[in-house]
């Protein structure tokens, strides 16, 4: 964890489980301050500044996050292995992270103006390459799937989004048919 520092890791999930109620463009320099018990001079000794904050939020569970999606998204030659795995490690994670997964579902939708949005970009940007590619070799084994990965990892996401909010909000539980009817519906028709 890089803010090893029991203050800065109070900060950190003081400010987390803000930013994912709140909102982060909502949440407040003293509202973090309060949460955490100190004072702004210790966050912004800590962190620079409120997006200071954010950015460390990101890189520590963003990354913990992008490395399931990096290994789960090597492609093995069986795409609904793959989608299977990617998509059960992404819930377990976010069962396992609920206010960050919230976050993130958050900054995706945030106005691209926002600081917010800025900061989600690079976690984005390497989600979306490495599912990218995932579809890119899975189109070496079936070639009329090529030119379409970025739709598919879109699409892809989306549907996860979707499900995943379904388990963390309890409207359904992840089972192995769960997982099954997911990549299944998901699935349906993208070889045609």
């Amino acid at each position: 964890m890089e803010h090893e520092t029991s203050t800065g890791h109070t900060i950190l999930v003081k400010a987390l489980d803000l930013f994912s109620l709140k909102g982060y463009e909502s949440a407040s320099v003293q509202e973090i301050c309060d949460q955490s018990g100190i004072t702004k001079p210790t966050l912004y000794h800590h962190f620079g500044s409120k997006r200071g904050v954010l950015d460390a939020i990101i890189g520590e569970y963003g990354g913990a996050m992008f490395s399931i999606i990096e290994r789960e998204s090597s492609y093995n030659h069986d795409l609904v292995m793959n989608l299977k795995a990617l998509t059960r490690s992404l819930i377990g994670f976010a069962l396992s992270n609920q206010s960050f997964y919230r976050l993130y579902i958050t900054l995706s939708a945030a106005a691209p103006e926002t600081q917010g949005y800025a900061a989600y970009q690079s976690l984005r940007t390497g989600i979306d390459g490495c599912i990218e590619s995932m579809f890119r070799k899975a189109a070496e084994d079936h070639g009329n799937m090529r030119g379409r990965e970025k739709a598919y990892s879109e699409t892809f996401q989306g549907v996860v989004r979707t499900w995943t909010m379904l388990v963390l909000n309890k409207e359904t539980q992840l089972t192995d048919g769960t997982l099954h009817s997911i990549v299944h519906y998901y699935m349906h028709g993208i070889f045609s």
